[in-house]
């Protein structure tokens, strides 16, 4: 910016001096038109005394107007504050502008050959410079003045503006050394303007939400993994602790242990893969980019018929009152996993009557599928918890029966995908029905 100031400055000053120059050149041209004109329409030589008069009127302050015979005599002068003897007087046979400097004064030049009246000689115009010079010199004096102060009242503007435009940077900065210093909670604070250091704070607010989600699903995972991982390891270790006292001796005792320890081993193997999906889907954008239009009646025939094959002994009774063109826009694979973990939950904690109903319909816009069984149930005052990761209503009849606690818990993420609800209602120790809706647009 200074550059580019000083700059500025210099040919500002140049263009005004030559300006100034050409107008002075300019002057002393067209005051010698004058001149030579009087000198061809009089004739001057018999009445020089009127010539002189008029030319004296013609002059200029600090000018000097001469006449000048072919023997370089001067026939009369006529000067206001210029010496006649700062310039030799002499006859020319072309025109020509010249600048002479005698006694440290600045002179311009102009001499102009004429024949008129039978008169032959030369113009010539002396025109003293210092008053011009002065004025150049106070323009120089000017434009530096001016210049100084606007480089002084830029560098102040300059100096707030980017103060102005940091600041947000700063306070990014700041933002990121508390969270060094105390966690991911911290976020940059974003002004209502909006311009691009707003939309970068914003950015990076959502860059902490996101992090700040992550670590916490991290840790989460990591806390349920060691807490349900403890007891089938512990179960595991005992029943090999077992074994390598005496039960290698005991057919009887090491039999029993490689049977409680492969039952262990395949609830470890089971928890591990729902933690993984669980953490999967908790993992995974709100907006699902890859959806499919997926026939929803035939692919939850399908799955009621897979069930029915392994689970013969109960009686699935299905209601799927939508046409075999209905479609939706999801990934097939979360509806089916959606609606295996329901029904794996209702036959797993049927009781004596082993019947379990499906009905899908189409309500309001949307999807809506019921599960009813009428297994143990849900005391009410249980209700609002059973969606909550690993937790189970009978601790001892779910562990008998393989439950971790995770399956409800992951359908309801994958439904917060879809923007989807699952209901809970249950009469404890008779039915329970679980409702799952998903909007269809």
């Amino acid at each position: 910016m200074l550059c580019l100031f000083f700059s500025y400055t210099i040919l500002q000053y140049f263009v005004i001096q030559n300006w100034a120059i050409n107008h002075e050149k300019q002057t002393i041209q067209k005051k010698m038109n004058e001149v030579v004109a009087y000198i061809q329409e009089v004739n001057f030589t018999k009445s020089v005394l009127e010539s002189e008069n008029y030319l004296e009127v013609l002059n200029e302050k600090y000018q000097m107007i001469r006449i000048i015979k072919e023997n370089n005599m001067p026939l009369f002068t006529i000067s206001d504050e210029v010496s006649e003897n700062s310039v030799a007087p002499k006859n020319v046979e072309k025109e020509e502008f010249v600048e002479v400097s005698p006694n440290g004064d600045r002179l311009v030049v102009l001499r102009k050959p004429i024949k008129a009246n039978g008169f032959k000689g030369t113009v010539e115009i002396v025109r003293n410079m210092e008053n011009f010079d002065s004025l150049i010199d106070q323009i120089l004096m000017l434009v530096l003045f001016t210049g100084l102060i606007a480089i002084m009242l830029s560098l102040i503007g300059g100096r707030l503006i980017s103060i102005q435009l940091l600041k947000p940077i700063h306070s990014m900065i700041s933002t990121m050394k508390r969270i060094k210093q105390t966690g991911l909670t911290e976020r940059v604070p974003v002004k209502r303007q909006q311009d691009e250091m707003t939309e970068l704070g914003m950015m990076f607010n959502e860059l902490m939400d996101d992090l700040e989600k992550a670590f916490h699903q991290q840790q989460q995972f990591v806390e349920d993994a060691s807490h349900e991982l403890k007891t089938p390891l512990s179960v595991i270790h005992g029943h090999l602790s077992l074994i390598k006292r005496w039960g290698k001796d005991n057919p009887e005792v090491l039999e029993r242990s490689i049977y409680l320890s492969l039952n262990e081993t395949n609830r470890l193997i089971q928890l591990v893969s729902e933690l993984l999906t669980l953490s999967r889907v908790e993992g995974s954008s709100s907006r699902i980019i890859s959806k499919e239009n997926i026939h929803i009646k035939s692919t939850i025939e399908d799955i009621i018929e897979n069930f029915q094959t392994v689970n013969q002994e109960f009686q699935l009774m299905s209601n799927l009152n939508i046409s075999h063109k209905f479609t939706l826009p999801m990934m097939k694979r979360h509806l089916v996993q959606m609606v295996i973990i329901i029904l794996d939950n209702a036959i797993k904690y049927s009781k004596d009557r082993k019947i379990v109903e499906i009905n899908v319909k189409e309500s309001g816009k949307k999807l809506i599928i019921e599960v009813k069984d009428y297994g143990i149930g849900i005391p009410k005052e249980e209700l609002a918890f059973v969606l909550n990761r690993f937790y189970r209503v009978d601790k001892a009849r779910s562990r008998k029966q393989g439950g971790n606690g995770l399956g409800l818990s992951i359908a309801k993420r994958l439904l917060d995908m879809y923007q989807g609800t699952i209901d809970i209602d249950s009469v404890y120790g008779e039915w329970t029905k679980v409702t799952i809706s998903i909007p269809i647009e």
